[in-house]
């Protein structure tokens, strides 16, 4: 049984367990529904709760509060079979009524996705893009220069370069928490003669020079040196974690312990 027909089977079992309790669901007000539906989780909701019966699926498809955080990842979808799930995201973003202030998705949003968030929304405040291969800088610029309220961003195995963080922090100011994560931190350290695998501290210093009310920051697999490192703790005063994991251009030593020390959290390696 492949992973999503073991998600479908856990998921079924758990719903039959919550219909055997032999009363009618049916008649549950619309405040507890919702607060039922808001521990379901998106996935769940969409995929089940509003096919239980017509009261449920009044709620699910009129009550926007349901969807002022859609979370998508995750879905149990294969990542060749994730586009799937682009359709069930644009319903649920519209269902939002304008209201979506938390998105994240895995494998599957696109340019044309969040070209359409971003048309529907202006308040978005959480933005999440785990492997994000299909994503365009552009298409982050853009969602970041039409969500100017967005307060934490985090953008794996997409498109990075110095002028989008540059972009990033100039158009959300109240960014707090931002993650840029380029490959597992548990892979070996790169070869110093690969060519490849040279040090660049660009997405480093467009943080540094924009980012300056950053209280969290993940920098996994990232090429920054001691000097990228040192212009991010001047360039963000009020950083309270920084996990840079995997960047093994960074040489720990005492003078990178003694400027981290005012850090409540410091992971490296």
């Amino acid at each position: 049984m492949g992973k999503r027909g073991k998600y479908l089977k856990r998921n079924r079992r758990r719903w039959e367990e919550f219909f055997s309790l032999g009363r009618s669901w049916a008649e549950l007000k619309v405040d507890v529904l919702i607060l039922i539906f808001l521990k379901l989780g998106t996935m769940e909701v969409l995929r089940v709760a509003g096919s239980v019966c017509r009261s449920w699926r009044k709620v699910v498809k009129e009550e926007p509060i349901l969807w002022r955080r859609i979370n998508m990842r995750s879905h149990g979808y294969y990542r060749s079979d994730a586009f799937k799930l682009i359709d069930p995201a644009q319903l649920a973003i519209d269902r939002s009524g304008g209201r979506l202030e938390e998105f994240a998705a895995t494998y599957f949003a696109d340019d044309n996705l969040l070209r359409y968030l971003c048309d529907r929304t202006s308040v978005l405040k959480k933005l999440n893009l785990s492997s994000g291969g299909q994503l365009s800088a552009a298409a982050i610029a853009e969602i970041a220069k039409r969500q100017p309220l967005l307060e934490e961003i985090e953008i794996s195995f997409g498109p990075f370069s110095k002028k989008l963080t540059e972009i990033l922090g100039t158009a959300c100011p109240h960014l707090k928490s931002f993650r840029l994560i380029h490959t597992c931190y548990t892979m070996p350290p790169p070869d110093p003669d690969n060519e490849e695998e040279i040090s660049n501290d660009d997405e480093a210093l467009g943080i540094a020079k924009t980012m300056h009310q950053l209280r969290h920051l993940k920098l996994i697999g990232n090429r920054l040196t001691n000097e990228g490192l040192t212009a991010i703790l001047d360039g963000c005063p009020h950083l309270e974690t920084l996990d840079i994991r995997g960047c093994f251009k960074v040489n720990i030593d005492a003078d990178v312990y003694a400027r981290c020390a005012r850090l409540k959290i410091f992971w490296f390696r």
